[in-house]
Order: structure tokens, then sequence, then C-alpha cells
């Protein structure tokens, strides 16, 4: 009942802060930097379930022609062994639809460690300076008018494991589905993780401002969990 509670009170935070903020978006829409917040009811990322609770995550971006850097985090509203992530990330785009990209995953306040008998396992050590806390990833998509393919290396400390990740727009709704393996399976060996349906809808507050409401539907085979995700976003 309190978690419901807290999730209202920042549901409804989000909603009163998005009205009352539209001078400061009008200010900045020709800007090339950008930022926001979305609310999810979980965290699921590729399949895994990230954090086992609610969570809040911002982020923040800058965007100059075909170059983007920028900053995204997830912050559980329970403590969780991998409740807390700030990820920083770089990548460029080409007009052919081919993205090449370095993501920087950080987990403040904990080493985690891979094995082959859990997916993640933590262990409480220390900062951002540690670089047993990072975990840099190698991205590759690319994307043909509605279609992408992606291809993902773990460069360090993800002992080269590899995530690849295709799925295709319609009109009223995505599908999508990937797979990889080491870090994304329970026992190290290439499965599918993420086989999921997703549909979005602008919903417009004011003249110059409104939120995105989102729903997904993910099933991972490999461990046999099915999540139904609502997102929240400004």
């Amino acid at each position: 009942m309190r978690t419901r509670k807290i999730i209202f009170i920042i549901a409804f935070s989000i909603f009163n802060l998005t009205v009352t903020n539209t001078k400061a978006q009008d200010e900045v829409d020709n800007s090339p930097f950008s930022f926001g917040a979305d609310f999810v009811n979980r965290y699921i990322f590729r399949g895994l379930d990230f954090g086992n609770s609610p969570a809040i995550q911002p982020s923040f971006n800058f965007s100059k022609g075909g170059f983007s850097m920028g900053a995204w985090g997830s912050y559980a509203f329970v403590s969780t062994p991998i409740g807390i992530e700030a990820d920083l990330y770089t990548s460029y785009s080409f007009d052919f639809g081919l993205t090449i990209g370095v993501t920087d995953y950080y987990f403040p306040g904990e080493q985690l460690r891979l094995s082959s008998d859990s997916i993640i396992a933590p262990e409480r050590t220390g900062g951002y300076f540690n670089g047993d806390n990072h975990f840099f990833e190698i991205n590759v998509t690319q994307s043909i008018s509605n279609f992408y393919m992606s291809t993902n290396y773990g460069a360090y400390n993800l002992d080269n494991a590899v995530y690849f990740e295709t799925g295709y727009s319609f009109k009223y709704f995505d599908i999508f589905a990937g797979g990889g393996n080491k870090a994304f399976t329970t026992d190290g060996n290439f499965n599918i993780t993420n086989i999921g349906i997703s549909a979005s809808k602008d919903v417009k507050l004011t003249e110059n401002y409104g939120i995105t409401l989102s729903s997904a539907l993910i099933l991972n085979p490999n461990t046999e969990q099915l999540h139904l995700i609502f997102t929240l976003g400004l």
C-alpha cells in the first residue's frame, strides 16, 4: 500500500510539473540540449528485470547534426541490489540510417560480478572511479524505413557478451525480438531473451507541451518471465 501511495504522489507531481513548465519548454525548443524523465512501473532491459521495482528515469542529451551525447539514469523507488544506474553515451548517425555509439553503464556503489549461474551478482564496493562498477558496450544500429537491426558488443567488464535485436514499427504498434549470451542469459549460452510488442500515444496537455504514454508486453523465454510495462514520459 505504501508503494502504491508513493507511485501516485510521483505520478501526480510529474503531471503538475508538466503543466506548469510550458514556458520553460518553449525557451529550449531550439536548443541542441534536451532533457526529460520517464516513470516506469518496472525497469526491463533486454528482457531482464533491473531493480524489481517502479523507477524514475531521467535523461539529458546534446545533439548537433548526426552527433549525440548524453546521460541516462534509473532510480528505483524501493531499495534493491541493482536499483540505481547512471549511464553516459555518445553516438553518431549517418544519413543512410547507420548509428554507431558507445555506452558506459555505471551502477553507483556496486560492483557487478558476472557468473554463469546468475545473470548479475552484486557486491557493494567502491564508487564512480572504480573500474569494476562500469560496463562499456559498442552499439551499432542500422535502420531502413520502419525496420531496424542492432548489434551490441560488451567491450569492457561484459566478457565479450553480445546482444542482437531487430524490430519493425507498424502504424499503431511496434514489434521487436532480441537475444544474447553470457551476462544476458541464465546459463551463458546464446538465447532469445526479449520478445515483445509495444504501443505509445502522445497526450497534448497544452498548445506547446504534452506527455507520452506507452505500454509494452515483453516475454523472456530464457527466464520464462512475462512483463507488462507502463511508461509515463515527459
